[in-house]
């Protein structure tokens, strides 16, 4: 079956007892009060509030004072809401507790067997997968550099007078488990960016960039580009360019199991090109493959194969000596990408990252157990709390606007809250999610939030700073559809304008 898409593209043990945990939940109080409670200089009344969110509408809201918790608003707070990618928000913060701020994927790479004086290697290469997500040009000073890692190894390589490999190239991705898909993702969307899958390795978000360009003459086919340059996939280029002009269009598909593209469509001779990014299956077949063609290209021969070591059941485990260690930037920069630009690759190997670190499991389950349980040390309800994916891409997803503004009120008294601040949009300022929305006098800069949205689901949980210098807590989540003629997005920007306005 194919498909047509476009550039739119185990937890370690508990150290409290059972009747420790029992005696800390009698102890522990909601952090934000479960009533509506307002100080004298809040002027913004419920009933402003109710005609934003209409209550015949599926909203689910909470504002509340960001210093002391007290909530100025609330409707349906304990009510389960799809959060789409205010997920986000969860799993990023319970990284930040649980693998620290600084915290690095470490990506080693392997070599066993005997060296010859003349640069023969009579052995095999091995990288093990840490589920890092950075093996791109998104850090380097070239951002289009995709392998520019890989070629740092084979300058390691040639430092060590390793010339020619008389054996295999392997990558243990066995970090993770397979399962690339999470449950009740949208169908036939498999091939868009947003759902790319997250693996032990992963090579350009495990996408291919593709510039498509007019060919030669009119009715011939036009010219591919891809970022990396790759043989390891084949793309059948079916479509033609037209006369100068005309409106261009192009389109892909591939199967679902398969890396073979298609590409249909027309391209006008006087086109500049068009820019397209493709979500490949296999990330593991496709980071090995590309980093033999790399290494080949520096001028290092591979004479075996490149393969999953997972298929290679005879592979020793031991006996490996460390070429190189690769180290990615720090979780604090990660999370920019997570929270700041909404990237659902990163957010999800990261999800599967604490399943592995925390749960000894290495996938959406682990990931889950591992923040459900953090958010429930937090002193937190976790009973309408449900993680699916990190990415909050599937619409099994669950969470409640109260715990959501609990956590972002809780988190507030971290050390390392105001690095994970940084890591949210900011309102009308680029880059990231927000720098088209909220772009009025009265909120530009203002709200750092994190934003969702998937198939009418939408959803925004962040801080905004009052006129007065004080700051709120908001989450507000909307599930369904619109029936007052106004975008949900456009009642939020309303919220939060009143909120905004409280004077001194």
């Amino acid at each position: 079956m194919y498909h047509f898409f476009s550039m739119r593209s185990i937890f370690k043990p508990l150290k409290k007892s059972l009747l420790q945990t029992f005696a800390l939940s009698a102890l522990l109080v909601p952090i934000i009060a479960a009533t509506t409670v307002r100080d004298g200089a809040w002027a913004v009344t419920d009933s402003d509030f109710a005609r934003i969110f209409r209550p015949e509408e599926s909203w689910s809201v909470v504002i509340a004072d960001a210093q002391n918790g007290r909530v100025v608003y609330r409707q349906n707070p304990q009510t389960p809401r799809m959060p789409a990618s205010n997920l986000k928000v969860y799993v990023t913060a319970a990284a930040f507790d649980l693998l620290g701020s600084h915290y690095r994927y470490r990506t080693p790479f392997l070599v066993r067997g005997k060296l010859s004086p003349q640069g023969v290697l009579v052995g095999d290469l091995l990288v093990r997968g840490s589920g890092d997500p950075t093996f791109s040009g998104r850090f380097e000073e070239d951002s289009k550099d995709v392998t520019a890692r890989f070629s740092r190894w084979a300058d390691r390589m040639k430092e060590l007078h390793i010339r020619t490999v008389k054996g295999n190239l392997y990558g243990d991705d066995s970090i993770f488990d397979k399962n690339y898909w999470g449950r009740e993702w949208p169908e036939d969307e498999y091939c868009n960016w947003y759902t790319a899958p997250s693996g032990g390795l992963i090579l350009n978000d495990s996408c291919l960039d593709i510039g498509v360009f007019p060919g030669t003459a009119v009715g011939s086919p036009p010219r591919i580009e891809t970022i990396p340059d790759t043989k390891y996939l084949r793309i059948e280029n079916n479509a033609r360019t037209i006369a100068r002009g005309q409106k261009n269009g192009v389109s892909f598909r591939r199967p679902f199991d398969s890396n073979d593209l298609a590409m249909y469509g027309k391209v006008a001779a006087d086109s500049r090109g068009t820019q397209h990014v493709v979500a490949l299956t296999d990330p593991t077949g496709y980071f090995v493959n590309v980093l033999k063609e790399t290494l080949e290209k520096e001028g290092i021969e591979i004479l075996g194969e490149a393969k999953d070591a997972r298929e290679e059941p005879d592979l020793p485990r031991h006996g490996w000596k460390v070429l190189t260690i690769e180290n990615s930037p720090p979780l604090k920069e990660l999370a920019k990408v997570i929270n700041t630009r909404s990237q659902n690759l990163f957010a999800d190997s990261l999800l599967k990252t604490l399943g592995a670190k925390k749960a000894g499991m290495g996938n959406w389950a682990g990931g889950s157990m591992a923040v459900r349980e953090w958010v429930r040390e937090q002193g937190l309800p976790v009973e309408h709390l449900h993680l699916e994916d990190g990415s909050g891409l599937s619409r099994l997803n669950r969470v409640t606007a109260e715990t959501t503004c609990d956590l972002l009120h809780h988190i507030q008294k971290k050390p390392w809250f105001p690095l994970w601040k940084e890591t949210l949009a900011v309102s009308g300022e680029y880059p990231g999610s927000l720098r088209n929305r909220l772009k009025t006098s009265t909120l530009k800069g203002k709200v750092r939030a994190k934003t969702g949205y998937i198939d009418d689901v939408y959803c925004l949980s962040g801080y905004v700073e009052a006129k007065s210098g004080k700051e709120y807590v908001f989450s507000m989540l909307f599930n369904g559809k619109s029936h007052a003629g106004k975008h949900p997005h456009h009642r939020m920007e309303e919220a939060l304008t009143l909120v905004a306005r409280e004077e001194p």
